[in-house]
């Protein structure tokens, strides 16, 4: 039985989508399901501010690193951001999480030393683990070694997939690809491993938390997944990140690791880029660019000015600015 303090909050969905660029584990070979329909026709601005009161010019641009093959093209305003720029931040540098340098380290985070999952588990998420696995056709060996909230993220990458949300349509993947030939230089505020590691410091209790959380949600992850690309497209903050804190409610110290502290420590780095001679676009997760704690929030605070850009309206429309 769920308890009901698990219902409509997909936590593990709402790390991938809006934080985790770096951790997005293969998802199984089953058959896909028919996609959700995407917003690609809604008219919508997308999350990306201007940030001024440095000494160049300066994007911040909320990514979705899952997102479907009709959730293209982007607003016009990431295009703004691209174009003007010369310098693209991300999360991971491009390239990273394929170092072989990394394979051991990530794979010492991922898997479990000893043991199996089973054993670290208690029985009833392990059959209703194994219950999940036959449903999507993912092999349970695989499943065996994981850490439990590896296996959680498993969960919402796989059962994601199967409505079309991938991360080859991501869009740090998008303008990534775009990199080769266009003489724009690139850069990560963090590394694939550095992700990672963040969620082996979560405690053993909350980690299958988080694994029966994913599992009670794999049912309406489709819904969930469309109310969150629904609000980044149509450029609402307010929503998302209301969306967002629903899901992390009750997992404040996951919330803190993930959004909070890692928002602070980008912050310098953001301010020296903001102070150089490159015109720079930063590409995000969506989360960290809304509410308070967020990084246009944190930047504000010291007095920089962010105005979220709005896409040209059609012919006879009138905008607000």
């Amino acid at each position: 039985m769920i308890p009901p303090t698990l219902k409509r909050r997909t936590v593990l969905l709402a790390a991938l989508q809006v934080f985790m660029a770096g951790c997005s584990p293969e998802s199984s070979t089953a058959p896909v399901a028919p996609a959700t329909a995407s917003h690609a026709g809604v008219a919508g601005d997308g999350l990306v501010w201007r940030v001024s009161g440095g000494k160049t010019t300066f994007f911040l641009a909320g990514s979705f690193h899952l997102l479907r093959a009709g959730d293209y093209p982007l607003p016009e305003p990431y295009e703004t951001a691209w174009r003007e720029s010369t310098h693209l931040v991300l999360e991971i540098p491009p390239g990273d999480s394929q170092q072989a340098a990394n394979a051991g380290s990530i794979k010492n985070l991922i898997q479990l030393k000893s043991g199996t999952l089973a054993e670290r588990i208690t029985p009833a998420t392990w059959e209703d683990l194994c219950a999940w696995a036959g449903k999507w056709s993912y092999p349970v060996k695989s499943l065996e070694t994981m850490t439990p909230w590896m296996a959680g993220l498993t969960i919402a990458v796989t059962t994601s997939a199967q409505v079309g949300f991938k991360s080859e349509h991501g869009i740090e993947r998008h303008f990534t690809a775009r990199l080769p030939g266009s003489g724009k230089t690139t850069e990560g505020l963090e590394t694939t491993l550095g992700q990672l590691s963040l969620f082996a410091e979560i405690a053993p209790a909350q980690q299958e938390a988080m694994l029966r959380q994913a599992l009670a949600e794999s049912h309406i992850l489709s819904e969930k997944a469309d109310t969150l690309t629904h609000a980044w497209r149509t450029g609402n903050a307010a929503t998302l990140h209301a969306s967002i804190s629903e899901s992390f409610a009750g997992f404040a110290d996951l919330k803190k690791l993930l959004l909070d502290d890692r928002n602070a420590a980008w912050v310098p780095r953001l301010e020296s880029l903001l102070q150089g001679d490159r015109p720079v676009m930063v590409l995000v997760g969506a989360g960290h660019l809304c509410g308070p704690g967020s990084v246009i929030a944190l930047l504000e605070a010291k007095g920089y000015r962010c105005i979220q850009l709005k896409s040209a309206a059609p012919a006879g429309i009138n905008k607000a600015a």
